[in-house]
């Protein structure tokens, strides 16, 4: 699995498709799924960007806390290679990596190009901590 370790302060994500696209102005750039169930009640999903734009009418914001992320590389077309490598995440990588989920959201992060094509690329961001 092609991954890498970052460190990310705190970030803002809005977003309501199509009218999004035009606040992208900051890291990660690219459409963002950002799954926000993180005490295990409530769960939301955001399809945003990451931005510090003023939030339009009928948009929604929410903040990503500062964490430390393991983020993976996906290959391959959606949704059979973002779902096999979550899959391998959760029961290959993080069971042996010496970290542990974190309270904070999982993000996906989706780039432009074919969606269907054998080498489209997204990422998979997992919140993590080190293990104690």
């Amino acid at each position: 699995m092609n991954y890498r370790i970052e460190k990310k302060d705190a970030f803002r994500v809005v977003g309501v498709i199509p009218a999004i696209c035009s606040l992208m102005c900051k890291e990660p750039f690219g459409l963002l799924g950002v799954s926000s169930c993180m005490n295990g009640k409530d769960f939301d999903y955001y399809i945003a960007v990451a931005t510090d734009k003023e939030v339009p009418n009928g948009m929604h914001e929410y903040t990503v806390p500062q964490c430390t992320w393991a983020i993976f590389e996906s290959v391959g077309p959606l949704p059979e290679a973002l779902q096999n490598l979550q899959r391998r995440i959760v029961t290959e990588w993080l069971p042996t990596s010496g970290y542990e989920y974190s309270n904070a959201p999982d993000i996906e992060v989706y780039f432009d190009g074919n969606q269907q094509s054998e080498d489209y690329k997204c990422e998979v961001w997992l919140p993590i901590i080190k293990k104690v």
